[in-house]
Order: C-alpha cells, then structure tokens, then sequence
C-alpha cells in the first residue's frame, strides 16, 4: 500500500497502576470512550501545553493506538477495551509474560496484522520478591497495524526494569541490557520496511545512558524533544523560576510531579536539596519513532504533550502516578535528522557497568551458594538434635527450624545457581554484543582517518 504525504497517527502512552484501582480504572474507561468525541474536560486547565495545539487525525478527533501499562488483571483489561471501541479503537491486544502477567496491552482503530511479546533476558532478581521485576516478566510487546494511507506500521510497548537509577550503576545494569535488546528489536522491524513506534515507561531520564543507547542504536527520535525547545539545565535560575505546572510541560514530566496526588505524599518525605524536587519529577515515559531509512516518505512529530494531569473529579486522586503522553504523527518528505551514531564514548561507559554487574553477579552466586551449604548442614543438625531432644514441646520447634533451614537452602541454591548463571549468561551475551559494535565502530573510525590522510596527501600527519 502507497503511503500518502501529510496521513496522520495519533498515539497515546498511559501508565496505570495505584490504588483504589477499580474506581480509576472505570474513570480512564470513561476518558478513552469519550476521547473521539472532543468533549472531554480532562483536556482542559493545566492538562493541555499551552506550546503544543491539539491535533486530530484526518478528521477524527481520537487516538490511531493506546498502548497501556501496569495494567496486570484480564477484566481490567476487557473492560477498558470494550468502553474503547466507543472512540473507535475496536481492535486490541493483552500480552501475558512471567509469572504475574507483563502489564502490557495495545489498543488500535486500525486492524492488527500480527502481534508479539518478548520478555527481557535480563529483568531483575529472584530474591528480591517486593519489587515484582523479576516475576512480572517485563518485556517488550508490539502489534503491526494495518494503516490506510500508509500501510504496515509497527508499534511496540514496554515497561523497563525499575531500579537502577540512570544505568550508571551495577543495579541499572540490567536496563541498560534492556535498552541495547529493544533498540535491536526496532531496528529490526525498521529494517523490514515499516514505519515504527515506539512507547512506554522506560524509567530512565533522557540524559541517562539506557535512553542515549536506546535512540542512538534504534536511530530513533523523541517526540516530545522534536515538537520542544530544549529545556533549562535543573541547576539554573531559569528552571528555578518555574511553577510546577511550566516545569511539567517544559521538560516533559510524566513522574514525581507535585502535582500528581500519588506523588505529593512522597515528595514531602525527600530533602528539600533532592534533584527530583529541583526539576519537579521526572521524565521516564517517551513515545519514540523512526521511519525506515529508503522510505520517499518519513514520520514526522507534529505535536507532543501530557495528557490525564489532572485529579478524577470524582476521587480526588490523580488518574495513575505517571500522566499520560500523546503524540501525533504526520507522513512528510523531508529526511528525519537521525540522533548521533553510536560512539566508543557512549559504549565504554555502558560496557563498565555490565563487566561490574557480571563481577557483582558471580560473587553474589558464590555467597548465595555458601548460605546453601549452611543452610543444608544446619537443617541436618536441627533435624538430628530434634531427635535428640527429650522435651516433645523443643523437639517440634527443632523440626520446624530444620524445616525452615532445609527450604531456605533450597531458595539460595536456586537464585545463586540457577538464578545466578542464567543472569551471567545473559550478562556475557550483551557484553559480547557491545565489545563487537565497539571493534566495528573503532575499525570504521580508523578507515575514515586513513582515507583522510591519504586524500590530503598526509598534510594530516
């Protein structure tokens, strides 16, 4: 199918876990059914960028694609799709991943040709249980729509590895994996002559490492930094002066805003000198695109901007902790101005990060392994000293303590072994992967000085 110049998508990035989940999720049903008919006063007051009008495709005021996140339960689910199809977006997908589900979905008005979930090699760590990562299988999902006028287009989702800070860190070692996996994912679809989006919670800011690695080797474009000015630096004075309401549209904040209600009760606990207080939240949700590169006609970032800012009349509470991001696409001929290539001095760093998380990974393994060992052996000499006991009542409380050594034993030798090797082997395969694009790019730069130096005849030298 031909693409035609000036087509237009409309996307939407919504993020939706918190409490009192039942009541805010029938309130973002409503907000979706109600999102083609214009008539929604969630769009008005501080919830609409005063820089950035708002736009419609081709006539129809509503979304081409949601793509949802945290949203973990099937019926919350079915019933945000069915009030969906009321703006128009009747065709849909839930992605399950892990052992909880991967929180992803897609709603589309255009028909889905295909679909795909891939959940990432590298998602946290089994024992640590209350931050959920390891068990909800986060991944990367996408669905290729059918798109009259354009075509095939694919659009992929996701929600990153949470801890970790900006990647700097041997925590953030496993989203900065996860960056590398998902910019080869749409460099792939790119490749395969399709247009593509891409949307979701990263938990990374746009200066970190994971988003630099992510556009530069997926040569993708940030919607909201294409459609606005670069914003102040947090330290200076210009930034200081910003109400909370020109912070969030000035720098994109989507978290940790003090004027989300999930967010306010935090915020008080922090340091008045923390950062996330400086800049007014953060920015950790994006919607992201390429086209590919021999296409005569390229995506181009008409407008970006924050949606569902506001507290639900009705509760009082903001509509999740993270608000919500929409963009709207236009087909053009102009060339999109690609981010840099991937450079040694992005890399190195990245790569510094993964050899000290496999470091931290095999000593981790071999502490957990001798906690095993321990465990077993105190869980044999409880068990022999019940036997021994004469008081009934201790002889019990020495089976129960066995039994908790014995089973304790059981999970370090399944996250120090199994847990430990499978996180090594993935840490080896992405470090592999990096140290060859770094030969290959110190290769081509030393090609690039040599041709220099022969065309000026060696006045370089």
């Amino acid at each position: 199918m031909a693409a035609s110049e000036g087509k237009r998508l409309r996307v939407l990035g919504l993020w939706l876990v918190a409490d009192k989940r039942q009541q805010r999720i029938h309130a973002i049903a409503d907000w979706l059914a109600a999102s083609s008919s214009g008539a929604q006063g969630s769009r008005a007051s501080y919830s609409s960028d005063p820089g950035t009008p708002p736009a419609s495709g081709d006539g129809v005021d509503g979304y081409d694609v949601v793509a949802l996140q945290e949203l973990w339960i099937r019926e919350d689910f079915d019933l945000v799709a069915e009030r969906a199809k009321e703006a128009g977006l009747v065709h849909s997908r839930f992605f399950y991943s892990g052992a909880i589900g991967s929180g992803l979905a897609i709603l589309a008005r255009h028909p889905i040709v295909s679909a795909f979930v891939t959940p990432y090699q590298l998602n946290g760590f089994p024992l640590h249980f209350i931050e959920g990562d390891f068990f909800a299988g986060k991944s990367v999902c996408g669905v290729t729509l059918s798109v009259e006028g354009i075509g095939n287009v694919d659009v992929l989702n996701t929600h990153m590895y949470a801890p970790g800070g900006e990647g700097d860190t041997v925590t953030g070692a496993h989203r900065v994996a996860q960056a590398w996996e998902l910019a080869r994912i749409a460099t792939e679809k790119a490749e395969r002559g399709r247009h593509v989006l891409v949307t979701g919670d990263f938990n990374s800011q746009p200066h970190s490492v994971i988003m630099q690695l992510i556009q530069t080797h997926g040569s993708l474009l940030d919607a909201f930094a294409q459609t606005h000015p670069p914003p102040p630096s947090i330290t200076s004075a210009q930034h200081r002066a910003l109400s909370p309401i020109e912070a969030m549209h000035t720098h994109g904040i989507t978290c940790d805003s003090p004027l989300n209600t999930y967010s306010a009760a935090k915020l008080k606990r922090r340091s008045p000198r923390d950062d996330v207080i400086l800049r007014g939240g953060k920015r950790l949700d994006y919607v992201l695109y390429r086209s590919p590169a021999d296409s005569p006609l390229q995506l181009r970032a008409e407008s970006c901007a924050l949606q569902l800012t506001e507290p639900i009349p009705s509760l009082g509470v903001s509509y999740s902790d993270h608000f919500a991001i929409e963009a709207t696409f236009t087909l053009s001929q102009r060339q999109q101005l690609l981010p840099d290539p991937l450079a040694p001095d992005l890399l190195s760093p990245a790569l510094s990060t993964l050899h000290a998380a496999y470091r931290a990974c095999l000593a981790s393994s071999r502490t957990q392994l001798r906690i095993c060992a321990a465990c077993i052996l105190a869980s044999v000499a409880l068990a022999v000293g019940a036997s021994l006991e004469p008081l009934r009542w201790l002889a019990w409380a020495f089976v129960l303590a066995a039994t908790a050594a014995g089973a304790a034993g059981a999970t370090f030798l399944y996250s120090g072994f199994i847990g430990g090797r499978w996180e090594a082997g993935q840490l080896r395969n992405v470090i592999a992967e990096i140290e060859a694009e770094l030969q290959r790019i110190r290769i081509r730069m030393g090609e690039e000085r040599r041709s220099v130096e022969i065309d000026d005849g060696g006045w370089t030298r």
